[in-house]
Order: structure tokens, then C-alpha cells, then sequence
């Protein structure tokens, strides 16, 4: 899921007012307890890490040089254990800051990211970078980023393992391979960080090669509550246990631990970027799911020269992610393959179809339409990003595309019936993208063949 990072700020508790002076007991009561003192004020770590810095490295006239003063300094950061992630703007405001810091030699900027550190210790933390948003397209060809590589992490302390080619940041030529297919040893010496997020879910992921997006967790929420549509056995006609999910763009497994935790049989998943993969198949082991992960060729094939029938006689049932790495344009014909190989007792119907890229995921349209269940539907969560103007008008857009393509890949006859294949039954505005741009979900219900032919027989 490409996005925006986010950093919120993260203040830790200041001191309460001091407490009003207690009554007289009244008679025959116990003694009252003595007034509270006023808890000792903590300041934001990152506050106290950088004013830690400048009283006991610097110069002591530092902050008359610079007009600096102590309440000021930035408070803003993110923990991803155990990096220290700053914003873009960590060092660039305010203004007398940013002065400060660029006198800062190199030797100081070390002894500055170490004292942070020290300040941080209670959260076990050794390295320190900074982030920036991630880049849709190479700035200067325009070339579109398609492995959504995090072009904007700028280490700064610890050892972060080998650094990725330059042109892997724009995803292009051998910078793209060595983003699609790390090898071994690539993984080995590369470092990992970890969250946790949405009741003890853990994500783990490389991020100098993968980005991760805090501003997914409402919509990680959203498919884990009650008014998620579509994983309850009264809408599926089925229990939800016996169901699977396909997540087209699986990246780290945004959605697909949040489905998993809501207890589907398994996960279809396709990412064409190796380095989410192995973030994906480490956040299964950590959570407990077992994971398979079979790589596939530029003509569809799998790797290796093994089968699709060897695929399935070698998943158990405690494979309850199945992560295929390469293009998801074979989505529609592998699991297809899978399908004939399992048979119908050991299939489980496909009833949701995640396309999570941004800006736009519909290039996914056609397969998601192909791999909901022919004979029950089921719903497709499709991700834009949308003018906040235009967002009825999007909604109707999608939900006509997909009825179009619902209706020719069950080759219905009746064409006029398309606007019964398909149904948007919610819009979920999840984040402001960009200023003006809303990233949104629509929730679109497909019809199964017998729905739509029903409903062309009442139409005559």
C-alpha cells in the first residue's frame, strides 16, 4: 500500500495541577489521606535528548549565538523498535534550530544522535534515522515508483546494513531487481523494525527497501470491527473460517493480518517487491501464522519448475498465508490452477479481493472480478486516491467499471444487467492523501451468476 508517512507527535504526560486542599473529615470518618503531591513534569524525550546535547556538549553561550531557546526544540518522533524515526522537518525548525544544527560538525551530529539514544533507553532503541514522503514517480523521468521503495529514509545512526543502489528508490532498471528479488544474504545483513499495532498484531519490515504507513491502522481497524460488511455468516451464507482472501497488493501484510486475525481459512497474496515479502513472511511467523511463499516468473510459471499440484499437496492447514512474489497479473489464472487441483472439498471460495495500491488500483479490476466466487460473490475493497470534490462521482465510476467486468468474466449474456453485478455498499474515507486528494475504499459487492441472471430475467 503506497501512502504518505505519518508522524504524530508522541508528548509524554506533563504535570497535573496540584490538588485543592482537602475538606475537614467529617465526624466519625477515617482520617483523610494527605493531599497528592504534583507529579514532577517529563519532558518529550526527544526534548530532553537534544536539550541534553546542547548543555553538555556545547559551547554555554550555544544559545545566545543561535536565539535558541530550550522550549522550542522539536518534539516530534516515531518508534519503530529499535529505530528512532524523525520527520522530514527534525532538523529545520524553528529556524534557530536548524541554524544550530548546521554549525553542528560531524563528530557533534554523532555525539547528538548517541544522546538521543541515551534519552530513548528505556525503549531499547540503537538506531536513528530520518524519513520523508515516499516518491510515486522518479522526479526527473516521471517513471512511476511501481515498487513503492522508500526513497526518503535518511540514516543517521547505527548500522543499517548495505545501502540500496540510487536507482532503486525510483524503482528502475537493476535498482528495481535488486528490489524485487533480495538475495539471502541481502536479507540477512539488511535491518528490520517492528510495531505493533491493532490488539497485538506485529509488523516487521526493512525500511530502507519497504515503507510502512501508519495512516492504514483506522482501515486495519475497520476490517478487524462488526460493521466490516462481508465477514459475518449471515452475509456470506457460510462461516467465516471456511472462507479465504485474495490480497492483490499483500505488501508487509496491512490487511492481511487484519483478515487472518478475523479468523478467514487463508490468504491468497501477491507482491511483486521481495523485500515486503520477507517482511510479510517474518510478521507471520512472529504472529503465529505459517506462511508459504513461491515465487513466479515473467510468463506466469512458478519458479523452480514446480507445480501448481505440488503447491497444494504440500500446504497444510496451519499455511494460513499463501504469498505469491512476483506480478499480479497471473493472479486470476494461478489461483484458478489452484482451484482444479484442490477440488470443491478442499477449495475455499473466494468471498473478498483486497486491491490496496495507490493512487489507483485499477489495473486489478478485471482479476478481482474473476477470482470473487462465481457462485456467491462476494466483495471487492478497491483503494483511491480521489479529488474530495469528486468523490460521489468516483464511487459510481468504479462500481460501473466493475459491473461491466463482473458481468463479461461470468459471460453473462444480458450486457444490460451490469448494473446488478455490481453494488458499492460503503465508501470509507480513510486519510487526506494530499491536500484536496482523499484516500478512500470502496466497498463493492459482486453478484454471483445466479444473482445477475435473476435479475435480467425480472428486468424482461
Amino acid at each position: 500500500m503506497q501512502s504518505n508517512t505519518f508522524f504524530p507527535e508522541q508528548e509524554l504526560v506533563t504535570s497535573p495541577q496540584a490538588q485543592s486542599p482537602a475538606p475537614a473529615p467529617a465526624p466519625h470518618t477515617s482520617s483523610p489521606r494527605p493531599p497528592r503531591k504534583p507529579r514532577k513534569q517529563t519532558l518529550n524525550p526527544l526534548h530532553h535528548g537534544i536539550q541534553a546535547f546542547i548543555t553538555q556538549h556545547l559551547p554555554a553561550d550555544t544559545l545566545a549565538k543561535h536565539n535558541l531557546t530550550l522550549t522550542s526544540l522539536p518534539k516530534r518522533f516515531t518508534i519503530y523498535e529499535p529505530l528512532l524515526l524523525l520527520p522530514v522537518n527534525a532538523f529545520t525548525t524553528p529556524p534557530a534550530w536548524h541554524s544550530l544544527y548546521e554549525d553542528l560538525t560531524a563528530t557533534q551530529r554523532q555525539t547528538l544522535y548517541t544522546t538521543l539514544l541515551q534519552s530513548f533507553a528505556r525503549y531499547g532503541l540503537t538506531h536513528v534515522a530520518m524519513n520523508a514522503p515516499i516518491a510515486l514517480t522518479d522526479p526527473n523521468s516521471g517513471a512511476e515508483n511501481r515498487i513503492r521503495s522508500p526513497g526518503g529514509l535518511i540514516p543517521l545512526y547505527g548500522d543499517f546494513g548495505p545501502l540500496p543502489d540510487a536507482s532503486a528508490s525510483q524503482g528502475q532498471g537493476e535498482g528495481e531487481a535488486a528490489i524485487a528479488c533480495p538475495s539471502a544474504t541481502d536479507l540477512e545483513q539488511a535491518f528490520w523494525v517492528r510495531t505493533v499495532q491493532n490488539h497485538g498484531i506485529v509488523q516487521i519490515w526493512a525500511p530502507l527497501y519497504t515503507m510502512f504507513s501508519r495512516g492504514n491502522i483506522t482501515e486495519k481497524a475497520r476490517i478487524l470491527g462488526s460493521e466490516f460488511e462481508g465477514l459475518v455468516e449471515e452475509q456470506l451464507g457460510e462461516k467465516v473460517s471456511e472462507i479465504s482472501v485474495v490480497d492483490m497488493y499483500a505488501g508487509i501484510g496491512y490487511f492481511v493480518y487484519s483478515y487472518l486475525k478475523r479468523g478467514v481459512k487463508r490468504v491468497w497474496g501477491f507482491e511483486i517487491n521481495g523485500w515486503s515479502v520477507e517482511g510479510l513472511r517474518r510478521g507471520c511467523k512472529e504472529n503465529g501464522w505459517g506462511c508459504k511463499v513461491f515465487r513466479v516468473g515473467e510468463d506466469g510459471l512458478l519458479l523452480g519448475g514446480q507445480s501448481l499440484k505440488e503447491v497444494v499437496e504440500g500446504l497444510t492447514e496451519e499455511d494460513r498465508v499463501v504469498v505469491f512474489h512476483g506480478d499480479n497479473r497471473f493472479a486470476a489464472e494461478i489461483l484458478g490452477g489452484i482451484r482444479e487441483c484442490m477440488g470443491a472439498g478442499q477449495w475455499s471460495r473466494v468471498r473478498h479481493v483486497n486491491l490496496g495500491l495507490l493512487p489507483s488500483s485499477c489495473f486489478a479490476y478485471a482479476n478481482a472480478c474473476k477470482i470473487v466466487d462465481a457462485e456467491k460473490g462476494g466483495w471487492v475493497h478497491v483503494h483511491e486516491n480521489v479529488d474530495v470534490q469528486g468523490i460521489e462521482e468516483k464511487k459510481d465510476e468504479v462500481t460501473a467499471e466493475l459491473g461491466r467486468l463482473r458481468v463479461e468474466v461470468l459471460e453473462v449474456e444480458a450486457k444490460k444487467v451490469a448494473a446488478a453485478a455490481a453494488r458499492c455498499r460503503h465508501v470509507e474515507q480513510v486519510k487526506t492523501y494530499a491536500p484536496g486528494v482523499m484516500h478512500c475504499v470502496f466497498d463493492v459487492r459482486l453478484s454471483s451468476r445466479e444473482e445477475i441472471e435473476a435479475s435480467d430475467t425480472r428486468g424482461k
